[in-house]
């Protein structure tokens, strides 16, 4: 059996950062990540104690936040603290989720948010915000490799010569 999602991400960032597993962190320090820079070297630090889902996002979040955050922004009521903090999940979002991730999960039939959230190993929430962000970058209605692709509160995907079909919350 290869690598998990997860364990991929970790192969990956590790070369630029060391990434620490804190049981306790979200007592600690009220998150369950956070990054830190010390002697010019970055720290990712996220709970141990959480699902492995969940780790994938805030490592792929945190991870972002010690690319391109600069300064303490704990304050998110300080515009430019709220920016950077959004800027990094926007990195995130499109780290974790791609256009050909929704699209692979569409030609397998997976309609439904918690079924691509499965075989994407990402909580539904991530997915459904990662969504969100796509309709801000593409509007309501773009192509995408031959499909039309519509996003309102789902992304659904129009080939030329079939029905509608998308991806949908739960009913």
């Amino acid at each position: 059996m290869g690598l998990s999602k997860l364990e991929q991400l970790i192969a990956v960032y590790s070369k630029y950062a060391a990434i620490i597993e804190v049981s306790g962190l979200k007592d600690k320090i009220g998150a369950y990540g956070t990054f830190r820079v010390r002697d010019k070297k970055p720290y990712v630090f996220l709970e141990k104690n959480q699902p492995e889902v969940d780790k994938r996002v805030i490592l792929a979040e945190e991870f972002m936040h010690a690319l391109h955050t600069v300064g303490v922004i704990l304050d998110q009521k300080d515009i430019n603290n709220k920016k950077q903090e959004v800027q990094a999940r926007s990195l995130a979002y499109k780290a974790i989720v791609s256009m050909d991730d929704l699209l692979y999960c569409y030609k397998m039939g997976l309609r439904f948010d918690y079924e691509v959230a499965e075989e994407l190993e990402i909580p539904v929430e991530f997915l459904n915000n990662a969504i969100s962000y796509f309709k801000t970058q593409l509007g309501e209605s773009s192509t995408y490799k031959g499909y039309k692709v519509i996003i309102n509160d789902t992304i659904t995907f129009y080939p030329a010569v079939h029905s509608e079909l998308g991806i949908s919350a739960r009913s």
